[in-house]
């Protein structure tokens, strides 16, 4: 089942891994871009030496196949959702191959209710309080055993949310300066 990052990406990825600057960008969005993937390499490798631990390693994934468990339990026909999606993967490879963009659109269309189905199950069962507890008690491992590896962990964190905000108030007043037609 695809299953969202429920917990340590949002620990270890605190910045977009892939952001790209568009055509347009300005320098300084530019330099700000890759600063945040030069940060977002650095956690990037530090939370993978940190899940090299069999035992925080096993203690995620159980914690992931209860999140999956419960999630089954609060909507029930996830499991058909996800293999949908695997088949759609495939469509999207084929439409990409023929460059059929109204295909890839339709392959859009139809994915994001699923993702959005997979997001609400995914958030009830977050809300419950014996996942959330097991959330957080497991991010705040995560968190400490990353801080022994680097200790510029948080300060790295900090950063890359300072970038990110910097860059969506660099993109808002872009959209704002745009001529509307």
């Amino acid at each position: 089942m695809l299953l969202p990052s429920a917990l340590g990406a949002q620990a270890a990825r605190p910045v977009n891994a892939r952001a790209t600057a568009p055509a347009g960008a300005s320098a300084s969005a530019r330099d700000l871009i890759a600063e945040m993937q030069r940060i977002q390499a650095r956690l990037q490798s530090v939370h993978n030496q940190v899940m090299q631990d069999p035992a925080l390693r096993t203690a995620q994934e159980s914690f992931m196949r209860d999140v999956k468990a419960a999630m089954l339990r609060v909507d029930p026909g996830l499991d058909a959702a996800a293999r949908r999606v695997e088949g759609m993967q495939q469509q999207v490879v084929a439409a990409q191959q023929r460059r059929d963009a109204r295909a890839m659109q339709q392959l859009n269309t139809e994915l994001a209710p699923i993702q959005q189905r997979f997001m609400r199950a995914q958030e009830q069962v977050m809300r419950q309080p014996a996942i959330a507890a097991r959330a957080r008690q497991l991010e705040a491992q995560l968190h400490q055993r990353m801080l022994r590896v680097e200790p510029d962990t948080d300060r790295l964190l900090e950063r890359g949310k300072q970038l990110q905000a910097r860059l969506i108030r660099m993109q808002q007043a872009q959209l704002q300066a745009a001529p509307r037609n």
